[in-house]
């Protein structure tokens, strides 16, 4: 699966041979917290100096590809939908949210032989999530939102992005359902489709962004929780 940016066919994140050695020796020197996580002495995630290198790198890319990745997402959608749907775009994301977001990534947990399938593939997506370099994991540093009318206008833009977003440059790499979701609490109760697509712009350059797919009344609640997710996510007073 292309879930990562710094896969061979994205490549938005790049290690040079160089690169890698850097990583094992910072690797090497870590410190590590008995639950298996890396900690700072202000319990923050320490990142290492080249995750700056790579958040600059992606941060690069997407800023080149955006307006283009907007476009095509827009003409796409009023080809097949007209004006049943409705496109916003989003800005890029920045680096400061970028940096954020790597505090999520943490080593995988250690887990006895004897554990189940399941825990199995949770590790299997925590030891990914884990992999240096950090930033590689963030799927969208570009994105874009599709407000649909209901749940069965939702589904057909799923399933048409699935069978013909590649036709369009938008190559499906990923679909979170978090409709599935079996806590109710999880995502702060909100539910909505990501579509996570593999974009191919100028010059060949590839990027993974995310095309977000909201019910119309749920859309209009997420813009007024907005804030309250902006006050939960933060690690401290000054990202709010």
């Amino acid at each position: 699966a292309i879930l990562r940016q710094d896969h061979p066919r994205v490549r938005a994140v790049r290690l040079t041979p160089e690169d890698w050695q850097e990583v094992e020796m910072e690797t090497e020197h870590a410190d590590w917290s008995l639950e298996g996580s890396r900690v700072g002495p202000t319990g923050m995630v320490p990142l290492p100096q080249d995750e700056e290198v790579y958040i600059s790198q992606l941060q690069r890319r997407a800023a080149l590809l955006n307006d283009e990745f907007q476009m095509c997402v827009q003409r796409a959608v009023e080809r097949r939908f007209g004006d049943r749907v409705e496109f916003h775009s989003a800005p890029v994301k920045t680096k400061g949210r970028m940096r954020e977001k790597l505090q999520g990534y943490a080593a995988p947990s250690q887990t006895s032989s004897n554990s189940s399938k399941q825990d199995d593939k949770a590790e299997d997506a925590d030891e990914q999530a884990s992999q240096l370099p950090l930033a590689a994991n963030i799927l969208d540093p570009i994105r874009t939102t599709l407000v649909c009318g209901g749940a069965a206008e939702m589904l057909e833009v799923v399933e048409w992005l699935v069978a013909e977003g590649a036709v369009e440059g938008l190559a499906v790499v990923r679909v979170k359902n978090k409709f599935a979701a079996k806590d109710a609490s999880e995502y702060d109760g909100y539910r909505d489709l990501m579509v996570s697509v593999m974009y191919t712009g100028s010059h060949n350059l590839n990027i993974i962004g995310e095309i977000q797919i909201h019910d119309f009344r749920l859309h209009a609640l997420k813009l007024q929780m907005h804030k309250l997710y902006k006050v939960k996510r933060a690690t401290r007073a000054t990202l709010i």
